[in-house]
């Protein structure tokens, strides 16, 4: 999996984009490699970058998380919010803090990662009518950009990190 940042042309951090994505920017001469280390054979040895930068401005509209399961894991790092455990996704369930049974919405306000045994011990109740202690209020993610890389290993995080501190 070889994804590669993509800057504007201020050196703000705007997507994560394919490294295949990438070298089109590069060739159409959109974008400029900042930095690359991969070895990738196609035709010919190559190196693919790591981090590319567009050369003309670019107007980034607002871009709004989408609300999944998936999304509520990795933003709850894969902990059940009440027993603490760390868990495999496939482990995980949603729950609604405030009971679906009871007109709880579906928000990220109101839904947390939890294991199915805590799930089954809270059942239809609030956390305080059910004893448990929540870990952490839920809430809506608000840096889309800096929410997306809590999905990619920390091998390659490390070579964008220095972008998202310096913006």
């Amino acid at each position: 999996m070889n994804n590669v940042l993509l800057l504007d042309n201020k050196n703000h951090p705007i997507n994560i984009c394919s490294w295949k994505r990438a070298l089109v920017l590069l060739m159409k001469g959109k974008a400029v490699t900042i930095l690359s280390d991969i070895d990738i054979r196609l035709n010919e040895k190559m190196l693919i970058p790591r981090v590319i930068k567009l050369t003309y401005d670019l107007k980034i509209p607002y871009k709004e998380l989408p609300f999944c399961k998936e999304n509520v894991l990795v933003r709850d790092e894969f902990v059940c919010q009440y027993c603490g455990n760390k868990f495999h996704p496939d482990e995980l369930t949603l729950d609604h803090v405030y009971p679906k049974s009871r007109l709880g919405p579906d928000i990220w306000e109101n839904i947390v990662a939890c294991c199915k045994n805590c799930n089954q011990k809270k059942a239809d109740r609030t956390p305080k009518e059910a004893r448990m202690k929540l870990l952490r209020r839920p809430y809506r993610p608000k840096d889309y950009l800096k929410f997306e890389m809590k999905k990619y290993p920390e091998s390659l995080i490390k070579y964008w990190q220095e972008y998202f501190e310096a913006s």
